[in-house]
């Protein structure tokens, strides 16, 4: 395992008490799509970096945060600490993905190349506490782990700085440990069931981290924005899954409860980098077409 993981050389190491882990897969961090096939992990294309990809908003955004907190305290060491990962351990495509890295001057601390079979357990040792991809089905399989995860929500890179935008989907928040039965009224799964409890607490700690970050910011004015969106619970609901989130220590900047109204409108207007609807992969989950 240890042999797999690649240190990166020009980020300083971040404290591994306090840094917040998020795992990126590399077909987010970069466009492989466009390039699969031998030419990809060819020796001759070591040194030209891969395109951008859709997780690139987010990197930036990412930076921009630890970048805020360091120019208020050099010594902080609450800071986002984004690693990579990959299934892929060909030597050429290791050198390649290391060098669109720098290219692109992404502060990525650690690459981590690891098999289908030990991705989760690659997650556990690096201590992630969040795993993004622009893939649906590694979330789930992710979630399914306990492990949080989270979807990179699709958007163009920005000219200029942005704040990180999180969006918790919350319906599942806002209801206690008595609400199997309206759950599994509304069509969700007995294996759904079963990781509810576990993805609230697993989502808590990372809430509680980035809650404690949002705290050194003034409102209004901070670059680490959390959002709340119900997509079909009522008004009560919504009221509790802020009470949820305010008891894990984070305070949402703006809340929406649907009701099941449309959801495109609310995420065109929000444009989420990051959008964490608890993996349950149900009949009231964002739909991929927004």
């Amino acid at each position: 395992m240890e042999a797999n993981i690649v240190f990166n050389a020009r980020v300083k190491r971040k404290d591994s008490s306090r840094a917040v882990v998020i795992a990126v897969t590399d077909s987010s961090v970069f466009d492989l799509e466009e390039e699969e096939g031998p030419e990809t992990d060819s020796a001759a294309n070591e040194n030209e970096p891969f395109k951008m990809g859709a997780a690139f908003p987010f990197m930036k955004a990412v930076q921009g945060v630890n970048e805020a907190l360091l120019e208020m305290d050099a010594e902080e060491t609450l800071l986002f600490d984004p690693i990579l990962l990959s299934k892929n351990h060909s030597p050429h495509f290791r050198s390649r993905i290391e060098c669109s890295a720098v290219h692109y001057g992404l502060e990525i601390s650690r690459f981590c190349f690891c098999g289908p079979d030990d991705f989760a357990e690659s997650l556990q040792s690096n201590g992630a506490k969040l795993f993004l991809s622009a893939g649906r089905d590694e979330v789930y399989q992710v979630w399914e782990k306990g492990i949080p995860a989270a979807l990179l929500y699709p958007q163009d890179i920005p000219e200029s700085p942005e704040p990180l935008r999180v969006l918790f989907m919350g319906d599942v928040l806002g209801l206690g440990d008595d609400a199997a039965p309206l759950l599994t009224e509304l069509g969700f799964s007995d294996t759904q069931l079963q990781h509810i409890t576990a993805v609230k607490g697993a989502m808590g700690e990372f809430a509680a981290r980035v809650g404690e970050m949002r705290s050194r910011f003034r409102q209004g004015h901070s670059p680490l924005c959390a959002y709340l969106l119900l997509a079909w619970g009522p008004r009560d609901v919504c009221a509790d899954a802020l009470k949820t989130l305010r008891g894990w220590g984070l305070e949402a900047d703006e809340a929406f409860c649907l009701a099941g109204a449309p959801r495109g409108p609310i995420l065109a207007q929000i444009r989420p980098h990051v959008l964490l609807d608890l993996g349950l992969q149900g009949p009231h989950t964002l739909p991929a077409d927004g």
